[in-house]
């Protein structure tokens, strides 16, 4: 069965072989900048002639930043050319609810990748306590 997000993930690995977030975001040449965005957003991506720049809530703690970073990430490399305010405005918000499961489920296996040495052998829920993330992430956290 093919799986687009496995897909994705696979030619990231290839690609950048990311050790940590930060140098991922530098190899893959997206800007990264903080902001005092509102409580509720945690980031956004605004793409301008294929340049992408992460903007992230720099009031939300480290945990949620990193995972939001990726997030974003996700959203670049799986939905190119789409945004959420698009299909809001198209009343598509099931696209929406789609989009966002997607990044988050790749944003959390990078996430994993990146951490795997630290966190073989637990289960889902040791791994969000260890990230410093919310249960409400677990079903979208695939380990193998």
């Amino acid at each position: 069965m093919y799986n687009y997000i496995e897909e994705q993930f696979n030619k990231v690995i290839q690609q950048y072989n990311p050790t940590d977030v930060r140098s991922l975001i530098n190899d893959s040449r997206c800007n990264l900048y903080y902001a005092n965005l509102d409580e509720e957003t945690g980031g956004c991506t605004v793409t301008n002639n294929r340049c992408h720049t992460i903007i992230i809530n720099d009031n939300w703690n480290e945990a949620y930043q990193q995972f939001v970073i990726l997030h974003e990430f996700s959203h670049v490399k799986l939905h190119k050319g789409v945004n959420a305010p698009f299909f809001r405005s198209l009343a598509l918000d099931r696209f929406v609810s789609q989009t966002e499961r997607e990044a988050n489920e790749m944003a959390l296996k990078l996430l994993a990748y990146i951490k795997r040495d630290e966190i073989v052998g637990m289960g889902a829920y040791e791994v969000l306590d260890y990230l410093g993330l919310p249960y409400e992430l677990e079903r979208f956290l695939k380990l193998v």
